[in-house]
């Protein structure tokens, strides 16, 4: 089937569905935003208190005691892991949005979203072994890492930003 003119169902479902899925990355953008903010301030705060913290006994400056800043810690931790899970429903959701698009362009005669999907993710030849994974991801053969991808990584940071502080605390 061909597009015979610019009002053609299919066509306005795939503006439609196109336009859904930039809101989604605009919301998952928005999210990384958020928590990306939201984390750094809380990283910055439990270390600048775990640093001034001291004996009671060494002056009139107040001591921060360990329970209060492990529990910041941990709290981090936590925002850290539900910035992970919500990058992960944002990725999953995407990819389903596209899924549409890919399927809606079989019926337009022009494909632009696979053909830029097929231009950064090139299929080995025959005679390439296709690897897989974290293996393939980090090959210099790779052309392109999806920012969803890498965008994981950070939250990863953060929880290691507050153990490390959380453990600093602890075994000070």
């Amino acid at each position: 089937m061909t597009v015979e003119n610019d009002t053609s169902p299919i066509l306005e479902l795939y503006k439609t569905a196109v336009e859904m899925a930039d809101r989604t990355s605009a919301r998952r953008a928005g999210a990384n935003s958020f928590f990306l903010t939201l984390n750094t301030a809380l990283a910055a705060v439990v270390g600048i208190v775990s640093s001034a913290r001291k004996p009671a006994s060494q002056g009139d400056l107040p001591s921060y005691g360990a329970f209060g800043l492990v529990s910041t810690a941990t709290a981090g931790i936590v925002l850290a892991l539900a910035w992970w899970a919500l990058l992960r429903y944002y990725r999953r959701l995407n990819a389903a949005k596209f899924d549409v698009i890919n399927a809606l362009e079989e019926q337009l005669p022009v494909r632009p979203y696979t053909n830029e999907w097929a231009i950064l993710h090139p299929a080995p030849t025959s005679s390439e072994a296709k690897p897989s994974g974290w293996t393939r991801w980090w090959r210099r053969e790779v052309k392109h890492r999806e920012a969803s991808v890498v965008e994981q990584v950070v939250p990863f940071v953060f929880m290691g930003i507050y153990v490390a502080l959380a453990v600093r605390v602890l075994f000070q």
